[in-house]
């Protein structure tokens, strides 16, 4: 009867050790699975509290009141908004503004900047607006700077995203990506720290792009009632262009734009990279 007895409580024992250890690995796989508001997508994913942005917007730079856009994006890492947004106005004609009290499931943050902006080459103001998106991950910085850079990576380190890359491969893989186009070996900075009124070889570089676009995106050839309309189609479009493979075609195709203006503006850009 006692080593009846002796031979359950052992059988409890064991089963009792078992289930322990299962139960510890299940904790520990889950834990993995859900880190600080991350998924098992991308476990370096983090949430924001209280943070603010700053920055300034900038084609020329972007005039007094126009609009600014935050948009979070999903705790999965995959750069989708959830539809939380943030909304900020340029607060003079330098483009600066500020975006306060944000709060997010994640890091990355979408930004749009839509407004009239000084002319480059004349300083006055232009007769479009034009809308720039920026990318960031706003862990580690609290100024991200809107341009024509970060429109063009914006739609590159998204493909690159949908095709399964993490945001910093994205990220890395599109600067040097723009930099093969014209074999620049400088712009070393980050696009969303440059700014056209800066003194670096590298605002240089983006005040040279801005310049382009504005005398050739919105090009007086165009008929004035389709000007706007075009004028951003034509940097969407050049954007896109370079979205799909990292690299520029001859030229671009966008409907209503003077043919032989198109041709000498992509003569042209190359002089802007010398």
């Amino acid at each position: 009867m006692k080593r009846d007895a002796y031979k359950v409580v052992g059988e409890c024992l064991v089963f009792t050790l078992a289930f322990a250890i299962l139960l510890g690995f299940v904790v520990a796989c889950s834990g993995d699975n859900d880190v600080a508001g991350g998924s098992s997508v991308d476990s370096g994913v983090i949430a924001i509290t209280n943070k603010q942005i700053a920055g300034v917007a900038q084609k020329g730079p972007f005039v007094l009141g126009s609009s600014i856009v935050l948009k979070e994006t999903s705790a999965a890492g995959n750069l989708k908004p959830t539809g939380k947004e943030f909304f900020a106005t340029t607060r003079s004609n330098a483009g600066d503004f500020v975006i306060e009290g944000i709060n997010l499931e994640s890091q990355y943050v979408r930004l749009t900047a839509t407004g009239y902006y000084k002319r480059e080459v004349t300083g006055e103001n232009s007769e479009c607006q034009v809308r720039l998106n920026a990318l960031s991950d706003v862990s580690n910085r609290d100024r991200v700077n809107i341009n024509v850079f970060t429109h063009l990576e914006y739609a590159r380190v998204l493909k690159l995203i949908e095709k399964g890359m993490p945001f910093r491969e994205a990220k890395k893989q599109a600067h040097t990506d723009w930099l093969n186009v014209f074999d620049k070996k400088h712009l070393d900075e980050d696009f969303e720290d440059l700014d056209v009124n800066g003194s670096k070889p590298d605002d240089e570089a983006l005040r040279q792009l801005s310049s382009w676009i504005d005398n050739c995106a919105f090009n007086e050839d165009i008929p004035s009632d389709k000007r706007c309309t075009v004028g951003q189609n034509f940097v969407d479009a050049f954007a896109d262009s370079f979205a799909k493979s990292g690299k520029l075609p001859d030229d671009l195709n966008v409907e209503d734009y003077p043919r032989n203006s198109m041709l000498v503006c992509w003569f042209l850009l190359s002089d802007y990279f010398e």
